[in-house]
């Protein structure tokens, strides 16, 4: 026998598996939730860069003679964009990035909350077969929320990086079925 901090409860049940299978596909929507954020966050860090950078093309036109006063070689530029892009941000930090009215702010928010509890408190304490230790019924509606309120947050930065992209955004007959068919998803057997 091993000592009790090991993994020892191996035991798979159709329902432990089914359990299990809801709590990958929830991650696979707070990852989504949280890598458009962080991407759109860097896109917009990216574009602040190219304008500041036309401005530094114009001002180095206007100096040329005078090599002292250029701004930004193009090599130094491309280190600051390689910098942006690998540079960790937090979710937090890129909502706050976004600069999104309140309202929609609260939302993006509400969805990182419920992104990070199911990324690091959903699971706590269901380890093995967990068939005795949860009511599905419950895990169920807890998952309905978490998924939902992620969803809404989704919902609005997937409008925004569309917008961004010049590209249409869904009706809101469309956007209502995109969230129940996530749910949907999320916890069908």
């Amino acid at each position: 026998m091993s000592p009790k901090i090991f993994f020892e409860d191996f035991e798979r049940t159709e329902n432990s598996d089914y359990l299990h299978g809801i709590f990958g596909r929830c991650l696979v929507i707070a990852t989504r939730f949280d890598s458009m954020c962080v991407r759109m966050s860097k896109i917009i860090k990216i574009k602040e860069e190219l304008i500041i950078r036309k401005v530094e093309k114009t001002l180095n036109e206007l100096n040329a003679g005078n090599t002292n006063s250029k701004i930004r070689t193009d090599e130094e530029f491309n280190l600051l964009i390689e910098k942006v892009i690998s540079k960790y941000i937090s979710l937090d930090d890129s909502i706050k990035t976004l600069n999104s009215p309140k309202k929609l702010s609260q939302i993006l928010h509400k969805a990182r909350k419920s992104r990070n509890e199911i990324a690091h408190s959903l699971t706590m304490g269901l380890e093995g077969c967990i068939d005795t230790k949860i009511d599905n019924v419950v895990l169920l509606k807890e998952v309905e929320r978490l998924i939902g309120d992620i969803v809404d947050g989704d919902i609005i930065i997937s409008s925004i990086i569309s917008r961004f992209n010049n590209e249409p955004i869904l009706n809101k007959q469309s956007l209502l079925q995109y969230k129940q068919q996530i749910i949907e998803w999320v916890i069908s057997p």
